[in-house]
């Protein structure tokens, strides 16, 4: 073919398209141009007189092949005709492309043998319309001129992404994609990445690049003419968040992570496109790392496109027909039809039985029914009439080599791999034709990723106990763990398959099928694997609850998932669509033990989520997930974190807790869109007689809602003690609403006005009712509020006044020395009855810390100090610990974190820490001590005169010299804990009390 094309008749076709005048001066340039390319000149005499018709064959002649098209496309650009230099330079560039043949025979190979559905091209491309105009589209420039360049295919697994990016990379070998936009495409296979530990991108690449391909400098040169296609994300076994860790040099060899993740983040060749494939999982874990990405989500097929994919799959008309109306009359299989790879199992499983002349039957209450009936229907067809000792035999074989493959990350088998396991080639032969395995040369793979997965499951049903354990097959224990954990992927599916399996509705179907027994313990080591991971620190084991309801819900037996749930008091779930609402629902209903809940909802109750139900129905799975709040009986906390409702959700929602059965304490509505009308919202809270706690940090509260909270916690119904109202968009003129509030509720002991706009004029309205005697409140929380040293003049006076406050947070305002001067008037008084105070980030200096030592000797109330994060340097510290050695000091707790300290203050914080009888705490993390100076702090901490019990320093700091120092100071300090940040888990920080 490129010889065809560098011949004399391509040359001629582009020499006719000269106008004369160009012609004329292409030949008058042609003269010396050869020179430049080291190439003898033409004669001219031959060249004047030639016509375009020879002077296409002269430049073949003397320029054989690649040298004349290099001749020749010099000139065009030199007499303007730069059409015609890149019409002739993308055609020599797809000619000339060994890649592109190279991926036309792979793709066209995979997508003939390893495609399960098996349809037409007619039927593909008329199917695909919609997704095609939108790939086509989104890589065009937009209306800024700039193209996009990271496109997201989103679906569920089975929707077809992966299906779609090999029809992708076909369509664009064979030239009928993007040919004028990509020079070239990159496939990036998850499961392939996985067994590569490091590479560079140029290595990855070269495992499909022909020897004879131009080289990749070349091809790097014009980086916004690639394409990267990136699938099976979700099958990766390593993270892809490495904040720290990128690479930009194509040529550098790196762990495969960091390559992948380099190029996602657009950190190496930034002006490529990408085309990434990502299901929920792959989106949940990746998203934050694509740089400005468009979205196209694949729909799956329409009612149309099914029943023109039974006619296509059938091909006998009446076949078809009673197949597709069968389907259609059943809606929940019907629904399950828009997955390409359901479809494919149910006309297959129908194929089958209309085969047998058998009754169409087809479960479909969950996904391992489905698979049930497929693989019941293929037993039948290529087993039935084996003894049953030796069908056993034949399926345990298979399913091991599929578990081995599942557990080891294992999906294309050699001959070898198979007869290890097992399978003899009459085996491989029978499996291949039914289909369950397919062939490609020498090497086989299931027909698809969810088979194996079933069979791996299955694995479990067969083995006897008499069987040699395959250590290569992790256990029921291992498979359950990795499902509702943190583990990868690729082992989810195959677990929920392990849940469908413990029924025994399944299990008695299946051995009534294969006439042989199948396992019955299942169910009881699933049950104690729970049980056990439900003791587990949460700190170590974090439960994936999305991925436990889904393993849940595929058994729908309610007696179980009631026993499982009752092991679990405290549940994490994040709600993204309607299946996860229906599956939340369906387990936490049956939640009789839960005691808190932390809920996040998006994407659920918003007209364009795309989902299937109707509002109806939504409402319906909404009203059971909420009856775990009437239901459950140690119902205490309830955290809702970024939740999207609309007003009739949200009326769900209130009804529920305002049940009088509901026994809820504490509830965090945090980040909330809306709180609806709000009349709904505070009659919950004001009819729950139980609810102690209201956090709403994050929501955005108009002064009509304001008013409303206002108006709800002055009821004497009202039994709010803690209010949380962090980041609300509290303003100084809210501030009256929430002042008279203070007055006459005297059940209200905290409230935090945190990251607020609550200004001077805000405090001076708060301090007056502070002052007021029947104001109750025992804490007051003002970080990050716009004060200034004007309002501590209006603090300190309420100070003297109220007899209840005790514990003050000012931290995060711009203070100075100044406002702690005021204060530090009033806390000397003997009526201030403050225990603590925080000035965490203050803008305060040395200077204060003559007044802040006045008040440690004079006032023996105050417990608590906080200075971090403030200039108070060796020489405040110096005069504090004067004060913390007087023996009128009682304080208990300091911070110094942060506060531009040096070993020169050790010596005075040592003599302290061995005469002050009364610190308990101490935090100096964040401080520039070296080990010396530590070595000082040591030796007082050893002294058995020392009182201290916690110490705030981060060991990983120092050198090992003192670590080790400090690691031998505790050991011979029992009462004596070190440790980084130590109040970083304040009650009172962020988003007020954590619950």
């Amino acid at each position: 073919m490129a010889e065809f094309f560098f011949s004399d008749f391509g040359l001629f076709c582009y020499l006719k398209e000269l106008r004369k005048e160009e012609f004329w001066k292409f030949k008058e340039l042609l003269k010396q141009e050869p020179l430049k390319f080291e190439l003898k000149p033409i004669p001219w005499p031959e060249l004047k007189k030639a016509s375009r018709e020879d002077l296409a064959k002269l430049l073949d002649k003397h320029y054989p092949g690649k040298q004349a098209w290099e001749v020749t496309l010099s000139l065009f650009l030199q007499i303007n005709r730069s059409d015609l230099w890149t019409k002739a330079r993308e055609e020599i560039s797809n000619e000339l492309n060994p890649y592109k043949n190279h991926i036309k025979k792979k793709f066209r190979l995979i997508w003939e043998k390893e495609t399960c559905l098996q349809v037409s091209d007619d039927f593909y491309t008329e199917t695909t319309k919609n997704e095609y105009e939108e790939l086509t589209a989104a890589y065009t420039a937009d209306q800024a001129g700039q193209p996009i360049l990271t496109v997201v295919l989103l679906g569920s697994q089975g929707i077809g992404k992966t299906t779609l990016l090999r029809k992708v990379m076909l369509e664009w070998a064979e030239g009928n994609l993007w040919k004028e936009r990509f020079t070239f495409i990159f496939f990036f296979n998850g499961c392939e990445m996985n067994s590569i530990t490091e590479t560079s991108l140029v290595e990855l690449l070269s495992r499909d690049w022909p020897e004879s391909s131009e080289p990749f400098e070349d091809i790097f040169s014009q980086p916004e003419r690639i394409l990267f296609i990136m699938d099976g994300f979700e099958k990766l076994k390593f993270d892809l968040d490495l904040d720290t860790n990128s690479c930009n040099d194509w040529r550098q060899r790196c762990p495969t992570q960091v390559i992948l993740s380099s190029l996602l983040r657009k950190k190496m060749l930034p002006e490529s496109s990408l085309l990434v494939a990502l299901g929920v999982t792959g989106m949940r874990k990746n998203f934050y790392l694509l740089h400005h990405p468009k979205y196209i989500t694949l729909p799956g097929l329409s009612e149309h496109n099914r029943k023109l994919y039974f006619s296509h799959f059938f091909r006998e008309k009446n076949k078809a027909s009673r197949a597709f109306s069968f389907v259609k009359d059943n809606t929940s299989l019907f629904v399950l039809c828009q997955y390409p790879l359901a479809c494919w199992l149910v006309c297959t499983c129908m194929k089958w039985q209309l085969e047998r002349r058998e009754d169409l039957r087809i479960a479909c209450e969950s996904t391992t029914s489905l698979y049930v009936s497929f693989f019941t229907s293929v037993f039948k067809s290529g087993l039935q009439n084996c003894p049953p000792k030796q069908s056993r035999a034949c399926l345990q074989s298979l399913c091991t080599v599929a578990a081995e493959g599942i557990w080891t990350d294992m999906f294309v088998f050699s001959p070898g791999d198979l007869s290890r396991n097992g399978v003899s080639e009459p085996d491989a032969s029978m499996w291949e034709s039914l289909p369950l395995l397919q062939r490609n040369g020498d090497r086989f793979t299931f027909v698809h990723r969810c088979v194996q997965e079933f069979c791996a499951a299955m694995w479990y049903l067969l083995r006897q106990p008499q069987d040699n354990p395959n250590p290569a097959i992790g256990t029921v224990f291992q498979l359950v763990t990795a499902v509702v954990t943190q583990a990868p992927t690729y082992l989810l599916q195959t677990g929920v398959f392990l849940f469908g399996f413990s029924t025994e509705k399944t299990t008695n179907l299946l051995e009534t099928s294969f006439g042989f027994p199948l396992s019955k313990e299942i169910r009881q080591e699933i049950t104690k694997s729970l049980q056990s991971l439900s003791q587990y620190d949460p700190h170590q084991v974090v439960v994936n609850f999305r991925e436990l309801f889904n393993s849940l819900f595929e058994t729908q037996e309610k007696e179980f998932i009631t026993q499982v749930m009752d092991f679990f008091e405290d549940v994490n779930v994040y709600i993204s669509n309607t299946d996860d609402l229906v599956v939340s629902a369906f387990c936490l209903k049956h939640s009789q033990n839960l005691q808190k809940l932390h809920l996040c909802v998006e994407n659920v109750f918003s007209d364009d989520c795309g989902s299937i139900l109707n509002n109806n129905q939504k409402l319906s799975f909404w009203r059971d997930l909420c009856s775990v709040f009437t239901t459950s009986r140690n119902m205490q906390i309830l955290d809702l974190d970024n939740c999207n409702f609309d007003e009739a959700s949200q009326a769900v929602l209130c009804r529920a807790l305002a049940q009088p059965v509901c026994r809820l304490q504490k509830l965090a509505y945090n980040f909330a869109s809306s709180l609806g009308n709000g009349v709904d919202f505070f009659k919950a809270v004001l009819h729950n007689p139980h609810l102690k706690y209201l956090n709403l940090h994050g929501t955005n509260l108009s002064r009509g809602e304001v008013g409303q909270l206002c108006q709800t916690l002055k009821h004497p119904m009202c039994n709010i003690e803690q209010l949380m109202l962090g980041k609300c968009d509290i303003t100084d003129e809210a501030c009256k609403e929430i002042a008279s509030v203070l007055v006459c509720n005297q059940k209200l002991k905290l409230l935090s006005l945190i990251e607020n706009p609550v200004m001077n004029e805000g405090t001076m309205v708060l301090c007056d009712a502070l002052r007021h005697p029947h104001c109750a409140l025992e804490t007051l929380l003002l970080t990050y509020c716009c004060l200034t040293s004007v309002a501590c003049d209006y603090i300190s006076q309420a100070l003297l006044c109220n007899k209840l406050l005790s514990l003050l947070d000012l931290g995060s305002n711009f203070l100075e020395d100044n406002g702690v001067t005021s204060l530090c008037e009033a806390l000397k008084q003997p009526s201030c009855n403050l225990q603590q105070l925080w000035l965490v980030g203050c803008y305060l200096t040395p200077i204060c810390c003559k007044d802040l030592s006045a008040v440690l000797i004079s006032n023996e109330k105050l417990k608590t100090l906080k200075l971090g994060d403030n200039d108070i340097r060796d020489a405040g510290v110096k005069q504090l610990c004067e004060a913390l050695k007087h023996p009128n000091c009682k304080l208990e707790n300091l911070g110094l974190e942060i506060c531009q300290l040096t070993t020169a203050c050790c010596e005075d914080l040592a003599s302290a820490l061995t005469v002050c009888k009364s610190l308990r705490g101490l935090n100096l993390d964040w401080n520039s001590l070296d080990h010396k100076g530590v070595l000082v702090l040591c030796e007082a901490l050893s002294r058995l005169d020392c009182a201290l019990q916690l110490l705030g320093l981060d060991k990983s700091a120092f050198d090992e010299e003192t670590q080790l120092l400090l690691t031998a100071v505790e050991e011979k300090n029992p009462h004596l804990t070190i440790l980084h940040q130590p109040w970083d888990n304040d009650e009172y920080r962020i988003k007020g009390v954590l619950i």
